[in-house]
């Protein structure tokens, strides 16, 4: 009872915070002070009279109107301002009427005596890029970049660091124009200093290439500049924190910064086990890259059956994990030569308990205790070289090593369609593996004297290394016969992938607008997979089990040919590309001595555009056309008897499946308010696609790939969004959101067409309140139904409706006293495929503490889920199998953290 009366007093705070403030403003006209004639369009800013912070900004509408709101306990100054006029200021005192005020403007011509003002101008726009004055935005003391952030118009931050400028997810944070640790975000917005920040640039970047041509590509990225003040560029900074917790929970970070100049070095170096390492998702790229080996361009993957940690996917338990790194970038020679490298080292282990249940036309419940111990190694490289005004070079390298040890238990029932047991396998699997990466790539741009012609080199060399082993032991039991079959196995396992390309391209101005690019192509990738599994014979392991063990050599050689054809003005971008690809495929079984040779000519468009209706108004639409080739796994058999209860085949007679893929959307942002508001749609179809067929036998489950011939799968997405300040005065903002997707997928079950459709409806509104004084808050309500039928399991679905809500609230009591809490709620109700609702409501309340004059030491006490509710848990459909997952996580403690703040500059 009390949990819901807090999750209901949370869903009503929104309209409580709406009553407890009062609203002033100040409402006027613009005019000429000779003639009286209307001035449409001026810019009118209310500056804070103490420190000169922007509070409000507006235009005048076409009759010369303009209102604001206006504080109600400090003066403030009125700057107003229109071209060829002098600018007009006056004092505004709190508890006054301004409710018929009227400005009159001189034009210059007129003016005896000119009175010039001058202060920050908090929002500027150069071309495609919006600057902001950080020192007219305003943070607490010893903020980082990621708070200044927050409080830029246009710009959010998630509690995971994801930022998204202007309705684009951000996918790059520089520092004075250069790369900080790689493509981290969160190593530039969770280090460095908002007070040490002069600009905030937010831009489109296009791509090394388009920069290096002046050609646009099409391929762009929102970007964010942070541009250091002077004084900031020389001297020492950084952070240290040291948590500890109830039940051994800890936790701990130092950042080292140092910059002199063009020299930037700095280190840093996380750990705990409370997870706030960040480790998530996007992290794998940060510690050596995705598990395994690569996939291909042509969509050839690899051959790994384990799981990368650093991914987030498979960690079960409490994360005991180590995250560290050093960078270093400096310019030389007049900024001739410009080197960055860094390294980083990252460790995890846990160990823990998942349940998989499986419901639809698979059932299953399989059980897994789980340990796993990882490290990750990782360099990377980047060098620019000027070598004059036509002719520059970039080269780019990395290298990576991954250790990964896991001890795998797992007890895995299969069940008939009238929940009877069938089969039942227990299984112990140890795997110990490494996983070397290497690569190298080089980018050589020639330019002519004529402008926008250009000759472009890039090639790139890549090498992975997949090798180990480990040990299987297992044993089968089929209810129906009442028999055990027992597997004992050690494994060997050796994996490569070596690719080599390289491309040449010449792009000619047809006109100051019009440019043809042609350009060529090779590419040649050689993979090769060993895998050995020995049985247990008379003491040893010497028994080579043929039908468990492979290998095979997989080349695949391909060249390409693209021309390519752009139109670019100041509002209109356009580019046409016709893509012709050659594949010549070869599989080799060395054990066989069998071989297998395949080739696909495939043509390949692109289509790309947008239109700037404005500044801060665009559309932009692409489409892509591409020929999915079969992959080895999909092609070859490359048998594991790791999970003996599904068993997964090739397919060496499949042919590509072919997809179109439509993408259109429309953002608009006003700078003046700092709102925007985007709407997009998708659409993709695949033709003959490649699907995953199913077939059951005894409680065994085959997966073989097949092409659906005459289907199409169908794949669309809806959504729109808007994000508007109620109130700037309270700081008060919200944002409604609405998203809809809908697919269709065909692939066969016991040789029946099985066609599953699957619709998603989501809304999801978020209202904040961000001043840094008294209350503020930020609250997410995210209702949502999903709906997933099928034609071969019509009484049974996994239709039901999910509610999501998270936030966080805070109370200033002072300036270096809060209280705050985060909260997460979800609520799943019960379905079909699975008869219980899953709720939980995980409340962490903390209290902070800010010490010394300039406020750098900070003492927090905080609880994690101090309900004590969470659970690992997750529900997903695919195919007409419904899956819910629940995992150990982590669980309520009490923890102490104490972190300083320190800066040292140089003169």
């Amino acid at each position: 009872m009390k949990r819901k009366t807090i999750f209901h007093l949370l869903l009503l705070l929104p309209m409580l915070v709406s009553f407890c403030f009062a609203q002033s403003k100040i409402h006027g006209k613009i005019s000429d002070s000779k003639d009286q004639q209307k001035l449409s369009n001026a810019t009118i800013m209310l500056l804070s009279a103490k420190d000169s912070i922007l509070l409000d900004f507006t235009r005048s509408d076409e009759n010369g109107n303009f209102s604001l709101n206006t504080p109600t306990q400090s003066e403030s100054v009125l700057i107003v301002s229109y071209p060829k006029y002098g600018d007009y200021y006056t004092s505004i005192f709190p508890n006054q009427d301004y409710s018929t005020l009227k400005v009159g403007l001189t034009s210059t011509a007129q003016l005896l005596q000119e009175v010039i003002v001058t202060g920050r101008i908090p929002i500027t726009i150069k071309g495609d890029t919006t600057e902001y004055d950080a020192g007219s935005f305003k943070v607490e003391k010893n903020a980082k970049v990621e708070d200044l952030l927050k409080v830029l118009p246009g710009i959010t931050v998630d509690a995971s660091g994801k930022i998204t400028a202007q309705g684009k997810t951000v996918k790059k944070v520089l520092v004075d124009g250069e790369e900080f640790f790689g493509d981290d975000p969160t190593l530039v917005t969770r280090n460095l200093r908002s007070d040490m920040v002069d600009k905030v640039q937010v831009y489109e970047k296009k791509s090394d290439q388009a920069e290096r041509t002046g050609v646009d590509d099409g391929q762009r990225e929102q970007t964010i500049n942070v541009k250091l003040k002077d004084g900031a560029k020389n001297g020492m900074f950084g952070k240290a924190l040291l948590g500890v917790g109830t039940d051994d929970y800890y936790m701990g970070q130092i950042m080292v910064n140092k910059f002199k100049g063009s020299q930037k070095i700095s280190a840093y170096g996380l750990f705990g086990n409370n997870g706030t390492t960040t480790m998530n998702w996007q992290d794998a790229d940060k510690y050596g890259g995705d598990s395994g080996v690569s996939y291909g361009d042509d969509g050839s993957v690899s051959w790994s059956n384990f799981t990368d940690p650093f991914s987030g996917q498979g960690v079960v338990g409490i994360p005991r994990a180590i995250n560290s790194g050093i960078n270093f970038s400096d310019k030389f020679d007049k900024n001739k030569h410009n080197v960055n490298i860094n390294y980083k080292y990252g460790r995890i282990s846990s160990d823990g308990q998942d349940e998989t249940l499986m419901s639809g036309l698979i059932n299953s419940r399989t059980v897994k205790t789980v340990d796993t111990e990882n490290d990750q190694h990782r360099v990377n490289l980047k060098y620019d070289l000027n070598f004059d005004s036509l002719n520059t070079l970039t080269i780019r390298g990395g290298a990576s090593q991954k250790n990964l040890w896991s001890d795998n238990k797992r007890e895995a029932y299969q069940f008939s369609a009238e929940l009877d047991s069938v089969i039942t396998e227990k299984t112990r699997e140890v795997a110990d593996n490494t996983v070397k990466a290497f690569n190298l790539s080089a980018l050589f741009t020639h330019k002519f004297k004529k402008k926008g012609r250009s000759l472009t080199f890039n090639g790139e060399i890549r090498k992975d290394e997949t090798s180990g082993g480990g040990s299987l032991f297992s044993t089968v039991h089929k209810y129906e016969f009442d028999t055990d079959s027992i597997t004992d196995q050690r494994k060997n396992r050796l994996q490569n992938v070596i690719n080599n390309r390289a491309s040449l391209t010449y792009t000619e101005p047809l006109s100051k607008v019009l440019n043809l690019s042609i350009g060529a192509g090779i590419e040649s990738n050689k993979s090769s997979s060993l895998v050995e599994s020995f049985n247990k014979g008379s003491g040893d392991y010497d028994d080579l089990d043929e039908r468990f063990s492979n290998d095979y050599d997989f080349d695949r050689t391909s060249s390409n040919y693209k021309v390519a054809l752009g139109y670019t003005t100041e509002k209109l971008r356009f580019n046409f590309t016709n893509s012709f690809n050659n594949d010549d495929l070869q599989q080799q079984n060395n054990n066989t001595k069998a071989s297998f040779s395949r080739n696909f000519f495939t043509y390949n468009p692109s289509l790309s555009g947008g239109y700037s209706f404005t500044k801060g108004k665009n559309m932009w639409f692409n489409y892509n056309g591409r020929n999915q080739l079969p992959s080895l796994n999909q092609i070859q058999p490359i048998l594991d008897n790791s999970d003996q209860l599904n068993r997964y085949l090739g397919n060496e007679n499949l042919k590509p499946a072919f997809s179109h893929n439509f993408n259109l959307g429309y953002n608009t942002f006003k700078l003046l308010t700092g709102s925007y508001a985007y709407v997009g749609g998708n659409l993709n179809l695949v033709k003959d696609p490649i699907s995953q067929n199913i077939t059951t036998s005894n409680g065994i489950n085959t997966y073989e790939w097949n092409n659906i011939t005459g289907k199409t799968n169908i794949s669309t997405n809806f959504w729109s969004g808007y994000y508007f300040k109620l109130n700037k005065k309270l700081g008060l903002s919200n944002s409604p959101q609405l998203s809809w997707s809908l697919s269709e997928n065909y692939n066969f079950f016991n040789g029946e067409l099985n066609k599953v459709n699957t619709t998603n409806y989501n809304f999801t509104y978020t209202f904040t309140r961000d001043t840094k004084t008294g209350l503020n808050f930020n609250i997410n309500l995210s209702p949502q139904y999903r709906v997933m039928e099928s034609n071969l399991q019509q009484n049974s679905n996994s239709n039901g409706f999910v509610f999501g809500s998270s936030g966080s609230v805070e109370y200033f009591f002072t300036k270096t006293l809060k209280v705050y809490t985060n909260y997460d709620y979800t609520y799943e109700a019960a379905t079909q495929a699975f008869d219980q609702k899953f709720e939980q409501f995980l409340v962490h309340p903390g209290i902070s503490k800010k010490f010394l004059k300039n406020e750098s030491l900070v003492l927090d006490f905080t609880v994690n889920d101090v309900l004590n509710q969470n659970k690992g848990f997750s529900r997903s459909a695919a195919n007409s199998v419904f899956t819910q997952r629940r995992y150990d996580t982590i669980r309520r403690y009490y923890m102490l953290k104490l972190s300083w703040d320190f800066t040292k500059m140089f003169l």
